[in-house]
């Protein structure tokens, strides 16, 4: 028991003043503490240890020139097998794509939607309008470039969050200087565009690198950024079950889920200083 007291002394110093990655000192201590008491005390007292992504699925391979979001009309893509959600009854399905608007509005312009609007861009699903093009439409209108001119310095976290997006997902590198002469709405138009481009190339190539990259970002930002995700399915740290998530749904969600998510996390990363 004295030992275990002073372990404990021991293991509280060291969470304090440890870096975020496991130091020299701490992985030993872990080590003696599960020795003495078990892995249960180990990880009370000094956390669970993080590990690296153990999922065997791999990153798809990603071009870096690749056409502007203007041209993927040019693309012929992939036809995707229906899915359940097709067979779903039309009320069931307008269910979803009514909810898709209200969040779609909420991330992008940080209102909410008012009636007119939601009851016209229900009519443009309705007639087979897609939701990347209600999102296309959002982002190009007055209401999206006057937000676009505030003048409004992006945090340090919603910066070194672009880096590390443009680098892993999209296979870009972007100057830290250039990025902090933008606001929060252009940084998230210029990334979710540059995302749905890649995505329009896997769907002319490969349906399954689609999954893949989606799924890996996905993973990524509930991992790291899973505090910012209010949905516990959105929070998943798991490349697996996003991967099986995107093969059974359709295209035109796997995109609106990228959207939503990915101005989820940049809104919440221009909150923290």
């Amino acid at each position: 028991m004295k030992k275990l007291i002073i372990l404990i002394g021991l293991s509280l110093s060291v969470s304090v003043f440890a870096a975020p990655q496991e130091s020299a000192l701490k992985t030993k201590l872990r080590s003696i503490i599960t020795q003495v008491a078990g892995k249960t005390w180990s990880d009370k007292l000094l956390g669970a240890l993080e590990t690296e992504d153990a999922s065997t699925l791999p990153m798809p391979e990603i071009p870096t020139d690749l056409k502007k979001s203007t041209d993927v009309s040019s693309y012929t893509k992939i036809s995707k097998d229906p899915t359940e959600f097709d067979h779903l009854p039309r009320d069931r399905k307008r269910q979803f794509d009514y909810k898709f608007l209200e969040e779609l509005f909420l991330v992008t312009r940080k209102s909410e939607a008012k009636d007119e609007d939601l009851a016209n861009w229900m009519n443009t699903l309705d007639q087979g309008g897609s939701r990347e093009g209600i999102y296309q439409a959002l982002v190009l209108d007055e209401v999206y470039n006057s937000l676009e001119s505030i003048e409004e310095a992006p945090t340090p976290k919603l910066i070194d969050f672009s880096l590390h997006f443009s680098e892993k997902f999209l296979n870009q590198t972007f100057n830290k200087e250039s990025l902090q002469k933008l606001n929060l709405y252009s940084l998230k138009r210029i990334f979710t565009e540059k995302g749905i481009d890649l995505m329009a190339y896997y769907e002319s190539k490969d349906l399954d690198a689609l999954y893949l990259w989606y799924a890996h970002l996905s993973a990524d930002l509930g991992k790291n950024y899973g505090a910012l995700l209010h949905s516990p399915v959105r929070k998943d740290a798991s490349v697996e079950y996003h991967y099986e998530w995107a093969k059974n749904m359709p295209i035109q969600h796997i995109k609106s889920e990228f959207i939503i998510k990915l101005h989820t996390v940049m809104n919440g990363l221009q909150l923290i200083n």
